[in-house]
């Protein structure tokens, strides 16, 4: 019976062990999270204020949500120095809350606009990291 050189043995439970640290799913989520923009058109009926405000509040609530569960979740401990570290783990949940940042300014937008199109699309992208 053949047996495994000791050096190649550990090589590879150390490569195995490095490759297994997960990304956070929320974050993996939010960071293939598509913006939706939505230009304002034509409208063909007024749509009521409550019914945008409503929209509005939803999804200001939603990303503000996710955001503390995020910085909760993975930013408890994070050391000073894996803030500045390129390939430090933290760097994908600050680019998830870059991305819920940029949301929510887009959801300010589409309430300045009453853009009603923009705020459904806000609330349809959101509902799947908020089940997830």
């Amino acid at each position: 019976m053949r047996t495994i050189p000791s050096f190649i043995l550990i090589f590879s439970m150390i490569s195995v062990s490095g490759c297994s640290t997960p990304k956070p799913d929320k974050v993996e989520q939010i960071n293939r999270m598509h913006i939706p923009l939505v230009l304002p058109g034509a409208k063909t009926q007024p749509v009521p204020t409550s019914h945008i405000a409503s929209l509005y509040n939803t999804n200001k609530q939603d990303i503000a949500t996710l955001t503390d569960t995020i910085k909760k979740q993975y930013l408890q401990d994070v050391k000073q120095k894996e803030i500045f570290e390129m390939d430090s783990d933290v760097q994908p949940v600050y680019t998830s809350l870059s991305r819920l940042e940029a949301l929510a300014m887009m959801n300010q937008q589409y309430l300045k606009e009453n853009n009603e199109t923009g705020l459904e699309q806000i609330q349809i992208v959101l509902k799947p990291v908020l089940a997830g």
